[in-house]
């Protein structure tokens, strides 16, 4: 009886878990993040459950968590879609962005180095020429990388969840190349700035870049038909 229950324990031992809620979490949310689950997409719970290999429970679980930050919603009798992004909620978020961003510039230039500044432009200058999607991306984490160095954590995680709702839920498409280089230009105009250590340019750059993106996108959002909400 003994050798049978020490022979079974290899098999039990091999047993692996499902994912945890958190980990069905992390992983819609990566979906989402690289448009595998696109804006206005609706989510079957069976077949993601079968996509993360677990059951239905935890991917409901962490949609509920993902419709409490509004990155998803939940349509009665529908189901969950992946959040699009209205223009009010635009506006708004844009308007936050202004706010902080600018707030953060004097912090931003007082801990600035030269080694900073060449390592931002290191790491951004290989995605100048990215595609659609992945330009968007690389926005964030360009202003993303410039509030970090304000060193104000309370400030860089709000921005963090900002750039989540309005990105995440802004489809690819509606973004035309031709903006993707005006943001690029902005942006070595914006980096420029903080390496001359203006504080007062450096805002009036990032206001009217904040400006510029909250307009293209507000306006690329009413140009479609399908506008959502």
């Amino acid at each position: 009886m003994m050798k049978e229950e020490i022979g079974n324990q290899p098999e039990n031992a091999k047993r692996k878990k499902g994912p945890t809620i958190d980990e069905v979490y992390q992983k819609i949310k990566e979906m989402i993040y690289y448009n595998r689950l696109a804006p206005g997409q609706k989510i079957v719970y069976a077949d993601m459950a079968a996509r993360l290999h677990t059951s239905s429970t935890p991917v409901i679980q962490a949609l509920k968590r993902l419709e409490a930050s509004r990155l998803v919603i939940h349509v009665h009798n529908k189901g969950y879609f992946v959040g699009e992004i209205t223009e009010s909620e635009a506006r708004q978020l844009y308007e936050a962005r202004e706010a902080l961003e600018t707030y953060i510039i004097p912090s931003v230039i007082q801990n600035l180095t030269p080694q900073m500044l060449d390592d931002i432009k290191t790491a951004f200058k290989k995605h100048e020429k990215a595609n659609r999607r992945m330009l968007i991306l690389v926005d964030a984490q360009f202003h993303l990388k410039i509030a970090e160095i304000a060193q104000n954590e309370i400030i860089y995680q709000i921005l963090k969840d900002i750039f989540e709702k309005i990105y995440l839920k802004y489809r690819p498409e509606y973004m035309d190349d031709e903006w993707g280089k005006k943001v690029v230009k902005q942006h070595h105009e914006l980096l420029e700035s903080l390496r001359e250590g203006q504080a007062e340019k450096t805002v009036r750059i990032v206001r009217k870049h904040i400006k510029t993106g909250m307009d293209y996108v507000i306006g690329s959002l009413l140009s479609h038909e399908t506008i959502p909400g």
